[in-house]
């Protein structure tokens, strides 16, 4: 029995219910179910893990980023005008298993998303990740889906790094790789500062065009970007709006493995 239904029959059975339960029943968290999932149901797949970012060098606990961002979001009311949806989450990814084989996992964890996805052609879902190597494995199964993808990303390093060792730093180079359609790259709010040549060496396959952070401020730049990503999509292309946190501006998110004093801020974004 899921915890709307149990707090309904509560209430039905004891009219006097305390004021923490009236804030759960206000709250998005009232609308988490478990189960199969159904057509109007919005899911939230979780990475929790940030093995990744430790071989890019960046600080480890972004694994506590799923869990931090939904403790916080089922706690926001919803309004009673708004159209009700159902939410899910559900995880996909294992720290100790990236421990012991990093691409293995990574494999694993694309079998994981595509179960979770199950049989529905485009659900909707967000993707919270413990570090951007996780877009990787939801590429993947996305690619299965579309013969064109477009990715807007927002991020201060492009994540598109030669290394041979797969990291939170290389995931769609590593795609690029081995995606056999047509992939366009837009990203918005790099560093140059923080992209070496590494990053912006030509992609195998597939586009990148960058918006530089300071680039985001100027109104004809802007637009300009915008509407080469417009005319790049048609009715059968996939579209992915990607976000990594360290694009942000660390007054306001400072909670990352690569705090970003000159981030974007969320007026902008």
């Amino acid at each position: 029995m899921n915890n709307l239904k149990s707090k309904i029959i509560h209430f039905m059975t004891n009219p006097t219910i305390t004021q923490s339960e009236k804030r759960f029943l206000d709250a998005l968290g009232s609308l988490f179910h478990d189960g199969p999932l159904k057509a109007n149901t919005f899911l939230f797949l979780k990475s929790s893990t940030d093995v990744g970012v430790e071989l890019n060098g960046g600080r480890n606990g972004a694994r506590y980023a799923p869990k931090s961002f939904l403790s916080y979001f089922k706690k926001l009311n919803f309004n009673p005008n708004w159209h009700l949806r159902r939410f899910q989450e559900t995880e996909v990814s294992c720290q100790e298993a990236e421990k012991k084989d990093f691409l293995a996992a990574q494999k694993e964890e694309s079998k994981s998303i595509k179960l979770a996805l199950g049989e529905l052609p485009y659900p909707s879902f967000c993707h919270l990740g413990g570090g951007h190597d996780h877009v990787y494995p939801l590429l993947k199964v996305l690619a299965e889906q579309t013969s064109k993808l477009v990715v807007i990303n927002v991020d201060a390093h492009a994540d598109t790094r030669t290394d041979d060792q797969a990291h939170s730093g290389t995931p769609f180079r590593q795609f690029a790789k081995e995606f056999t359609g047509e992939f366009l790259l837009f990203q918005v709010g790099l560093h140059q500062f923080a992209n070496s040549k590494s990053t912006l060496t030509k992609l195998p396959k597939g586009e990148m065009n960058i918006l530089w952070k300071e680039e985001v401020s100027d109104r004809e730049k802007r637009q300009d970007f915008f509407n080469k990503i417009r005319a790049s999509i048609d009715t059968e292309t996939l579209v992915l709006f990607s976000l990594d946190a360290d694009a942000l501006f660390s007054g306001e998110m400072p909670g990352v493995s690569a705090v970003n004093g000159n981030g974007i801020t969320r007026t902008e974004l």
